[in-house]
């Protein structure tokens, strides 16, 4: 009987210490994991949105900060290049795991973000 695989949104520059904790990588779904019989609370900053491979319930965390709220809003995508993500992210820019792109929530001032819109 194999563990079930819990699926981390962990970005590239990330990985290091993903892979320190025990995460796992998967190279067919190209995405780190841990499996149910570990313990997950090294992982939360990368639960967001965690499925498991054979459950479709959504294993979330419950102390992520970037974890949408449902009174947050719609999110404005950034086309944010790599080299200028500490930039974004110093402005309150937030990251998208899932859909691997920079955004800011609607009503927040878009202005010093205008560069990526």
């Amino acid at each position: 009987m194999s563990a079930e695989r819990i699926y981390l949104n962990c970005p590239f520059e990330e990985k290091d210490a993903c892979k320190a904790l025990g995460g796992r990588w998967d190279g067919d779904a190209r995405k780190w994991y841990i499996t149910d019989d570990m313990d997950d609370a090294p992982f939360a900053q990368w639960m967001q949105d965690g499925v498991s491979e054979d459950s479709p319930e959504p294993r979330k965390a419950t102390d992520n900060a970037d974890a949408p709220s449902p009174s947050e809003g719609e999110r404005i995508y950034l086309n944010c290049p790599f080299d200028e993500k500490e930039e974004c992210k110093a402005l309150g820019g937030r990251w998208d795991g899932d859909v691997k792109k920079w955004y800011v929530l609607q009503g927040v001032d878009i202005a010093p973000f205008a560069k990526w819109l």
